[in-house]
């Protein structure tokens, strides 16, 4: 911009006196006081404003799209440090010291071009915060009183921060963020980890990704580019696991992810506003896959009609698949779930049948492979998937889960020894034992990995028979349901679960 290093560090102090003065005096409006200050500090420059969240011109330069270096005396950055807690203690056991930054000021490289931008940061009377960027460039290339360098900058600035990296959207509290964490759990999910019913899986996946493949397709037909799929089915069965592989899958064909947690919004936001927002957002990130857990208790009855007029409504919502998924079909209104154009496929996650089961001892048999103290062989294979009708994934993996334990503490031949105790007051053994077959082989006899998964899955068959016999009480008496420990393996998709 021509001008000296102390110039320039005398024009940014100066920009810190007016931020001190009015964040230090009775304010009506900050944005116009601050705008005409700082004209006032560069009054041979044009001064361009920015709403901080809708350019990250700091993380535009971390990311080696321009250059920013920061003036850090005392009177040209303020800020508070803060502890951050680590996404994982046991990568990062101490934490990390960040800033929330204040007022700053860069000087910044974009383009061959070098400008002065500033950062102001604060919380106004109604305890809303405010946070802007400030441009500052030469005059002399200016287009209907705008900086055309600035706008450029604006644009392509807002176009990279508006793009996914490395993350996923999640809405929460009435806010859309980025997140990194749930990234990173997604992009561990593979379809060679869901073990569901094959022909299923291939119609799922063909679906989705035919989908996203077919806009010319629907264009030529006339027909809305969009698509709503419900996953449903008991708790456990890979509803969750198939949709972070679905995640996974779109996201590297250029696909956005947004994920939905909660409509609850703290303030005065009403949770219709947060369908307004969630689906404003959608629109402009499409093509995404727009993802609603847990879709029954989302839409209430009060939201419902609000809910739909966003899905299939005026607005154009090309682009969109729409992923809701429930473990109760049965208490989602039929406008939703039987309405052609809104939720029109739907895929039963069911209880495995023994061929999914056999399947998933497969999978676990080839984790183990390389673990000699435990005698997996497929004999051990067969025996559970015939022995574990009724159990869901989640409930298999806590069969090998809890097994595994009771090898790594030592503890496998306690549980053999536990043949020999006394069956559970009024419940004869051998009844018990009927539920879990016992007729052996002799190599299965004499295998102790495999004594250890029957008598875990005695265990769990109890806890399957409780659950189940809650699950008939909640069908008759709804009125009575409370909230109950979840089952095994349950998580939503953040989770490192295998097969949710």
């Amino acid at each position: 911009m021509g001008n000296s290093q102390d110039q320039q560090t005398a024009a940014s102090s100066a920009g810190f006196d007016v931020y001190h003065k009015h964040g230090s005096s009775v304010r009506v409006n900050s944005e116009v006081l601050l705008q005409t200050e700082l004209k006032s500090v560069h009054p041979s420059d044009t001064v361009t404003w920015v709403e901080a969240e809708d350019c990250d011109f700091v993380g535009f330069a971390e990311a080696g799209h321009a250059k920013a270096r920061l003036h850090d005396g005392e009177r040209t950055y303020t800020a508070i440090r803060k502890y951050q807690v680590p996404l994982r203690s046991l990568d990062e056991p101490q934490g990390s010291v960040a800033d929330n930054i204040l007022f700053a000021c860069w000087d910044y490289e974009w383009s061959g071009r070098w400008l002065t931008y500033y950062k102001f940061r604060w919380v106004d009377n109604g305890w809303q915060v405010r946070e802007y960027y400030a441009i500052v460039t030469e005059k002399g290339d200016l287009k209907d009183g705008r900086c055309s360098f600035a706008e450029d900058l604006i644009k392509t600035c807002g176009t990279w921060t508006q793009k996914l990296h490395d993350e996923v959207y999640v809405y929460e509290d009435g806010n859309w963020e980025k997140n990194k964490a749930l990234f990173n759990a997604v992009s561990k999910a593979s379809w060679d980890d869901v073990i569901i019913n094959p022909a299923m899986k291939s119609n799922l996946t063909k679906d989705i990704d035919s989908f996203f493949n077919a806009r010319s397709t629907y264009l030529e037909y006339n027909i809305p580019w969009k698509r709503g799929v419900i996953f449903h089915g008991p708790p456990g069965c890979g509803k969750t696991i198939s949709i972070k592989a679905l995640m996974n899958t779109v996201r590297q064909k250029g696909v956005s992810n947004l994920y939905v947690k909660s409509f609850k919004a703290s303030g005065c936001q009403s949770d219709q506003a947060s369908i307004r927002e969630i689906f404003t957002k959608a629109r402009a990130v499409a093509p995404a896959l727009l993802i609603f857990e847990d879709l029954d208790s989302l839409i209430t009855d009060e939201l419902r009609s609000f809910f739909l007029n966003e899905v299939d409504g005026v607005e154009d919502n090309d682009g969109l698949c729409i992923i809701g998924s429930t473990n109760h079909l049965d208490r989602i209104d039929t406008s939703i779930t039987k309405r052609p154009s809104r939720f029109d496929r739907k895929y039963h996650f069911k209880a495995p049948a023994e061929q999914e089961r056999l399947l998933y001892c497969r999978y676990w048999q080839k984790k183990l492979q390389s673990t000699p103290a435990i005698n997996f062989t497929d004999e051990v294979c067969q025996a559970v998937a015939e022995a574990t009708e009724g159990f869901t994934f989640a409930y298999l993996k806590e069969l090998f889960v809890q097994t595994l334990l009771m090898h790594v503490g030592g503890h496998a031949d306690l549980a053999v020894d536990y043949e020999t105790a006394a069956a559970p007051e009024g419940r004869d053994k051998s009844e018990k034992e009927d539920e879990v077959s016992t007729v052996l082989s002799t190599s299965l006899e004499a295998n102790t990995f495999y004594r250890t998964l029957r008598k875990q899955m005695e265990t769990l068959a109890e806890d399957l028979e409780v659950e189940n016999r809650k699950d008939d009480g909640d069908e008759h008496h709804p009125e009575d349901q409370v909230e109950r420990k979840s089952e095994p393996g349950k998580d939503m998709i953040g989770g490192d679960d295998d097969q949710e």
